[in-house]
């Protein structure tokens, strides 16, 4: 994937046209890069999901030419993960609601999952469980697990009223708090209160 800078153009005050160019202003050459992941043991080894709907495999050693185009999604890809435990499977997600899951030397993706008719917006493998990946869209969390089912997911948490959610990034704050007086009727509440402080950062 090459970025260039190109020209902006501004009108004068006679109203002709000036041609700039802006130090801040860059473009894909080809189209829009909206995502990109490297292989968790192949630190050379990258995918870019684009606005075509195209997933691009790359090398860094080679910039002139990808290395393998996956073809399948109608819309634009937002999110493309590797399987940090099967290094030879990713997932893609993309604005046409639908997730696919890839083996890296197949074109045609090995399954396709869709619970909800919203724009999946962000996608995340387990770190631990190699049959268990997140995923949000606007309104929901939703967690699969492909060894319980292919066709729903495990977990549906929808988001709070007004709440938008946009990615899976974030931070999960734990507290235990000591020598807190509460009335003995109330200690196994208070106990629990605070262990179920969950804060998002902000991103």
């Amino acid at each position: 994937m090459k970025l260039k800078r190109v020209k902006s153009a501004k009108r004068t005050a006679v109203g002709k046209r000036e041609t700039v160019t802006g130090p801040e202003s860059i473009l894909s050459a080809l189209t829009p890069g909206l995502c990109i992941d490297f292989h968790p043991k192949e630190s050379g080894v990258y995918l870019v999901g684009t606005w075509e709907g195209l997933i691009h495999k790359c090398s860094a050693s080679n910039t002139q030419q990808f290395m393998d185009t996956y073809k399948k999604h109608f819309g634009a890809v937002v999110s493309v993960s590797w399987s940090p435990l099967c290094l030879d499977v990713f997932l893609s997600c993309s604005l046409d609601w639908s997730v696919q899951l890839w083996k890296r030397e197949r074109f045609t993706p090995a399954l396709r999952f869709t619970s909800a008719q919203k724009a999946v917006l962000d996608i995340r493998w387990s770190p631990r469980r190699a049959t268990v990946f997140g995923l949000i869209n606007e309104a929901q969390l939703e967690i699969w697990d492909l060894h319980h089912s292919t066709l729903d997911p495990l977990l549906v948490h929808a988001a709070p009223p007004s709440v938008s959610l946009t990615s899976l990034t974030g931070q999960v704050s734990v507290y235990l708090l000591s020598n807190v007086y509460s009335p003995q009727g109330a200690q196994v509440t208070a106990r629990e209160g605070p262990l179920s402080t969950v804060g998002v950062k902000e991103t």
